[in-house]
């Protein structure tokens, strides 16, 4: 078996022809798509607009909208698809979401420190442009490009995404951007750990761990349950499906199995709008 082979879900034995399969129902991922870029320092409306001016030309800067001093906005365009960014000169509001409460995440002690300590943040939306999921896959894609090059600015120091609930810090941010542009070309690339967080929790006596964030790209999350490989483990299997549905490779669903070392299929079981991969010695 190979490496990857393991991650393929094992198809159901073919039914009688009297009973034809069902279509399987693809995907609805969330159209919108939006993060929030935090920066140390107040860098300045003009440092963003000259940072995306060098990136992507003066092009990209399809309007500007200055009426509100203490928050001016920009729409951005990116081979055609529309961006808005709005700058805040103020720490992100904790009554919309306490960056505090994230103990988990993509970053150090350090890191975690340093942006908490932020002085202000840039909004970075997409609006209604994810409708399929290659099309959600086009725009996270063209979503990380564009973020990636204004936490590359001075006083940049990490990243919120919210539908992930994740906190990235720039380091680790601009690494998987710069992995992105160097496997731009490649269909089954893509940047998960920007987009799907990686979650512990306990169901009863027995410990979990898994994704959050799949729901954006319309799957279930997945759980492993009461697993007992080590966590890098976990993570690398939970990245790697991700990476597989989001990139259309793989759909995992209720009942299907899927064996990580041969001869031990592990099972799927949906509960709660998640999928939990119970069995096979993980």
């Amino acid at each position: 078996m190979g490496f990857f082979d393991r991650f393929k879900r094992k198809k159901e034995p073919a039914r009688a022809a009297s009973t034809p399969p069902e279509p399987a129902a693809g995907p609805t991922p969330e159209p919108d798509t939006s993060a929030v870029v935090l920066l140390g320092a107040d860098v300045g409306w003009d440092a963003v607009a000259k940072a995306v001016e060098d990136r992507f030309g003066p092009r990209a800067l399809a309007s500007t909208d200055n009426s509100a001093p203490n928050a001016p906005a920009m729409t951005l365009r990116l081979e055609g698809v529309e961006f808005f960014c709005s700058r805040m000169p103020m720490p992100h509001p904790a009554e919309v979401y306490d960056l505090a409460s994230l103990q988990e995440g993509l970053f150090s002690p350090q890191e975690r420190e340093e942006m908490l300590a932020h002085k202000a943040f840039l909004v970075l939306a997409q609006k209604g442009g994810g409708r399929s999921l290659a099309d959600k896959r086009r725009v996270c894609r063209l979503f990380t490009r564009l973020a990636g090059t204004l936490v590359r600015m001075e006083g940049a120091v990490g990243v919120f995404t919210a539908s992930a609930e994740l906190l990235i810090s720039r380091r680790i941010y601009l690494r998987y951007a710069e992995l992105l542009e160097q496997n731009w070309e490649d269909p089954g690339y893509f940047p998960a750990p920007l987009w799907v967080g990686i979650r512990s929790g306990q169901k009863g006596e027995f410990p979990m761990v898994g994704t959050w964030g799949l729901k954006e790209f319309g799957f279930l999350e997945l759980w492993f349950l009461d697993a007992k490989s080590p966590w890098p483990e976990l993570h690398e299997k939970l990245y790697l499906m991700s990476l597989f549905q989001i990139t259309g490779q793989e759909l995992y669903q209720n009942m299907d199995t899927i064996e990580f070392t041969p001869g031990n299929p592990s099972v799927f079981k949906e509960l709660k709008g998640a999928l939990f991969i119970v069995g096979g010695q993980v």
